[in-house]
């Protein structure tokens, strides 16, 4: 196998959850690319049926789930129709996660209850997704965390979510060993500022607000896409990185955390 082909998905079937759109599409549209069917998984039906059709226009199987990942009975119900309708499951990439209601809570005022949701989404849905879909994994596998940057420094009005985003670097490392008897790899990737639907909402400014007032801060000068996500999830999911695990790259543009 050359290098190139070292890169190919051909065959492997992948399940991406938040896959309907930013992050989330992009990384399943690009691991079609590289030949993999994929599921996507989200809550809004109409955004993950689109990011099917778009991968079946690659030539791939593509499937659109529309499912709550805070549902914890949801997840294993998902992965079995996928093995069921795919035959297998080969990569699992727990993207879903975020704030929920779009706003900002510092942790001197934060709620008990939103506490607990930000841990919820941001840690505990993506180690019950690794946990389900490792049990579903029967050549070996990959299973790819999406996290932030945020897990780094501090962040005001999002210390929860950063410190949620450390705990899964931390869990990462571990699945990774425990896993690696089953030749499941577990690595991390942590964004830097992506300009998503997301991010515009909860910093209530436009798109270009955004862009103008952030780019400047990141040494490479601009701020990142869904596709710079993407090509580091194919690196993960590919046989590339049959020999990496536990890791955890930023995928920031050189910001510094």
């Amino acid at each position: 196998m050359n290098m190139l082909e070292r890169f190919r998905l051909d065959g492997k079937v992948a399940v991406v959850t938040g896959g309907g759109r930013g992050i989330g599409r992009g990384i399943a549209l690009a691991l079609a690319d590289c030949g993999a069917d994929v599921a996507v998984v989200a809550r809004r039906l109409h955004d993950v049926e689109a990011v099917a059709g778009e991968i079946e226009e690659r030539g791939r199987r593509g499937l659109g789930l529309s499912a709550d990942v805070m549902d914890f009975e949801s997840i294993p119900k998902v992965l079995d129709r996928v093995v069921e309708e795919f035959g297998g499951l080969d990569i699992m990439v727990n993207n879903a996660g975020g704030n929920l209601d779009r706003k900002m809570y510092s942790l001197p005022e934060i709620s008990l209850a939103k506490f607990d949701e930000q841990l919820a989404l941001n840690m505990k849905t993506k180690w019950w997704g690794s946990q389900q879909a490792a049990k579903r994994m029967q050549n070996g596998g990959r299973i790819i965390n999406i996290i932030s940057i945020a897990a780094h420094r501090p962040t005001p009005g999002f210390g929860v979510y950063s410190a949620a985003n450390m705990g899964m670097i931390s869990m990462t490392r571990t699945l990774a060993v425990e896993l690696a008897p089953k030749g499941i790899t577990v690595n991390c990737i942590a964004p830097g500022v992506i300009v998503t639907e997301m991010l515009v909402e909860t910093m209530k400014i436009s798109e270009e607000q955004a862009i103008a007032a952030m780019a400047p801060q990141i040494p490479l000068g601009r701020t990142g896409t869904p596709e710079d996500c993407a090509a580091a999830a194919v690196f993960f999911a590919s046989p590339a990185a049959e020999w990496t695990t536990g890791q955890f790259i930023d995928v920031a543009g050189g910001q510094p955390t």
